[in-house]
């Protein structure tokens, strides 16, 4: 159950990110393999604490093929670093979010959390199609780079709706 104790209004700055969308039957597992070979091949240093990897269904037409969903990833990155295919270099425009932790796998807390936020005197929902539900991974630099399926099982997330606050009338 969430209750409004439990989420925090977190103002994330714009930042340069590499990004990937992965079309598959494993989206999400597809796009972390390819997130850790990145991060290999630029040489990110892993204990890089402020790296910041966030991931979000992007919309997308299956053209009735429900065996494939698609899953893009971000992932911080210096301003002056060249990006190379499949890769992206986008900026990530950051803004006025609401967060809610939650084990990995529990993204079903979305609609709660937006629930919650509606009924929120001073704020609301901000819809700019792109970003507006976004899910953070705590602490990337600790990700288990040579075992994927434990990040699965021991990964924290941040679930993040894109909110605006209210003007209060006085």
């Amino acid at each position: 159950m969430i209750n409004t104790q439990d989420i925090r209004f977190v103002q994330i700055p714009a930042m340069s990110v590499a990004s990937i969308q992965c079309i598959s039957t494993s989206p999400e597992k597809d796009s972390l393999k390819a997130i850790i070979d990145f991060m290999g091949d630029i040489k990110l240093d892993n204990e890089i604490s402020f790296m910041r990897h966030f991931g979000y269904v992007p919309q997308f037409d299956k053209c009735g093929n429900a065996d494939i969903d698609i899953f893009e990833r971000l992932i911080t990155v210096p301003e002056n670093i060249e990006i190379a295919e499949p890769f992206v270099k986008k900026i990530f425009p950051g803004g006025l979010y609401a967060a809610y932790t939650v084990p990995i796998g529990f993204f079903d807390r979305v609609s709660k959390l937006k629930d919650i936020v509606c009924a929120m005197p001073n704020y609301e929902l901000a819809d700019n199609e792109q970003f507006d539900v976004i899910e953070e991974y705590l602490n990337p630099w600790k990700f288990p780079l040579n075992n994927i399926n434990q990040f699965f099982t021991d990964t924290q997330i941040d679930i993040l709706i894109k909110v605006q606050k209210l003007n209060s009338i006085n």
